[in-house]
């Protein structure tokens, strides 16, 4: 004999599965500059930035000059540069920038933007670089 959906205990229903939920980062506070020499790579990274830091203001330059000048003449609280890139980890913009105040620098492989097929994982692990807050305190000596 067949059971109707009233014979069933509700303890006995099957527990529907739970969807979880993506979690919506939102960086509309935040202002990046990218600096990447070479053009496709720029241009990939910036997108994918873009997509990954949903709200935040990005802007890419493709020198160091122009990077110095932004430097100057805006406020920033990340700065994004691959080490990779000659010269990159010695320059006097990665210097400037390591000493801004209340800013980070995310130094990452922008020739990995620039594959086709992204891991979820190590998206996300790219997106925490740029949760991380630098202390806004002076070290002083003792």
């Amino acid at each position: 004999m067949a059971k109707n959906k009233d014979d069933f205990d509700n303890e006995d229903l099957p527990l529907e599965e739970e969807q979880e939920t993506p979690i919506v980062h939102d960086y509309t506070d935040r202002r990046i500059l990218l600096w990447e020499e070479d053009e496709t790579r720029r241009n990939v990274s910036l997108e994918f930035l873009t997509d990954l830091l949903s709200g935040a203001e990005i802007e890419a330059v493709a020198t160091e000059e122009e990077a110095l000048d932004a430097l100057d003449n805006d406020d920033w609280d990340t700065f994004v540069v691959d080490f990779m890139n000659d010269g990159v980890s010695n320059s006097e913009f990665v210097k400037r920038a390591n000493n801004y105040p209340a800013s980070i620098v995310v130094a990452i492989s922008l020739a990995f933007l620039e594959l086709e097929e992204r891991d979820p994982v190590k998206l996300e692990q790219i997106r925490r670089l740029f949760d991380v807050e630098k202390n806004a305190s002076p070290i002083r000596a003792q």
